[in-house]
């Protein structure tokens, strides 16, 4: 059973934290309470068995749908690349 490394869920949460800064029209205060749901979800995606690309960002999206709302266009196919790659680097493991 493969798992994600701690480095790759890092790697994931990074990237959807600095999302955050690129949505318009967002006080300090919405965006720490953003920041601090994205955090939460780091035990989540490390305890994911065999993860697939597709999977966890579906379930991300169930997940953290107040702040995939507010992404910018194509700021999920950004997020989808990411999880390619590092779900990728399970199979070659």
């Amino acid at each position: 059973m493969a798992r994600l490394s701690p480095g790759d869920v890092r790697a994931i949460v990074q990237v959807l934290e600095d999302g955050i800064n690129l949505m318009p029209r967002l006080g300090r205060p919405e965006k720490l309470k953003m920041r601090s749901k994205i955090r939460k979800q780091f035990n989540w995606l490390a305890e994911q068995q065999d993860p697939t690309a597709d999977m966890l960002f579906l379930k991300l999206q169930e997940r953290l749908p107040d702040v995939f709302s507010l992404y910018p266009y194509g700021f999920g196919d950004k997020v989808k690349k990411l999880l390619r790659q590092k779900s990728g680097r399970l199979g070659s493991m």
